[in-house]
């Protein structure tokens, strides 16, 4: 789902309108001041981050209505689903939803039943009319890993989180919440049922990865080259004296006005010494030669290209091509490098 970060060719944004509607489209253009590129860049986050909590979701929901149906299987049998008592407890809307669960599950077995009952009948169980007779006595059973924690604040954050689940069941916006503290929440409750279960979600989910590829409100999609460029660089004049180099991994290298020759880095100064060997000696002065000297003699003259900190470094694999082997990263001063050598972008 809307995984290619790539830019897209928009030919016309009209057509897409159309088949989104505006009505869906409109919370984005808002946030996107009414960029449409951006809004569409919005509209791809949103959808990856939608996809990423499908997992951490689905675990949350089948380990909250499992963990429910063994204290209810505790108290009231096995059979808890038809039990007069457990049956007479129930509000008609949730006793509606267990008889529409029934009517459509697979077979009568508890577990094929339990699967077909929704979110909504399973969170509707913490309602304070419940609390006497399912909770009272049974809330560190259901929760052994949580704290004290009653079914008014279990209810509370069982309702919210289904309201989250429900606003991406019906492909709404979730960007401008707090995907951390939803992310995090989530984690928490799975972990109250089961520590272990917890850390494999935790392991395995995706929404702290998307989080970090929200597009900029330029429309470019994150992480930036900002985020990536080396910051170990010195600036010099490529008539500096090899013996007066700076210890840095990059030396951007000006001509006399100033302006950005070349890019070099530590082999290139190595390649240029060993040509002067002789007899198995290096035989030369480093104070009789100057960066320009190496920079013409290794062929290095414009090997870079300049890219703004706020580019996406989805850009980095089009521009590191051919000649180019470095990308400055510049704003109103340069931030960093990024280097082509030994990279994949």
């Amino acid at each position: 789902m809307a995984e290619s970060q790539l830019p897209y060719p928009y030919q016309s944004f009209t057509p897409l309108r159309a088949s989104l509607s505006e009505g869906r489209l409109a919370p984005y253009l808002k946030s996107a001041g009414y960029s449409e590129e951006y809004a569409f860049n919005l509209y791809l986050y949103n959808a990856r981050l939608s996809k990423a909590f499908l997992f951490p979701l689905h675990v949350l929901e089948v380990s909250l209505r499992n963990h429910m149906s063994a204290v209810f299987s505790a108290e009231f049998g096995s059979n808890w689903l038809h039990e007069s008592y457990f049956r007479a407890v129930l509000s008609k809307d949730s006793s509606d939803a267990l008889d529409k669960g029934i009517a459509r599950a697979k077979s009568a077995s508890l577990n094929d039943v339990v699967a077909t009952l929704t979110f909504d009948f399973w969170s509707n169980l913490f309602r304070p009319e419940y609390d006497r007779p399912f909770w009272q006595k049974h809330m560190s059973d259901l929760l052994p890993n949580a704290e004290k924690t009653t079914r008014k604040e279990f209810q509370k954050i069982v309702r919210d989180l289904n309201k989250f689940r429900n606003r991406i069941a019906h492909h709404e916006p979730i960007h401008k919440e707090n995907i951390s503290a939803q992310h995090s929440q989530i984690l928490n409750v799975i972990g109250w049922f089961c520590k272990e279960t917890a850390e494999w979600v935790k392991h395995y989910s995706t929404v702290n990865q998307i989080l970090r590829t929200r597009p900029s409100k330029n429309g470019e999609f994150s992480p930036f080259f900002k985020d990536r460029c080396d910051a170990d660089f010195g600036v010099v004049p490529v008539t500096m004296a090899l013996n007066q180099l700076p210890a840095a991994r990059f030396l951007l290298c000006c001509d006399v006005s100033g302006d950005l020759m070349a890019v070099v880095e530590a082999q290139h100064i190595a390649s240029y010494l060993l040509s002067f060997q002789q007899a198995g000696e290096l035989v030369v002065d480093l104070r009789e030669k100057e960066l320009g000297q190496l920079i013409e003699e290794q062929a290095l003259a414009d090997n870079f290209s300049v890219c703004s900190g706020t580019e996406s470094l989805s850009k980095a694999s089009n521009v590191l091509k051919k000649r180019t082997a470095y990308i400055v990263v510049k704003d109103e001063a340069v931030l960093g490098v990024v280097a082509k050598a030994h990279r994949r972008y």
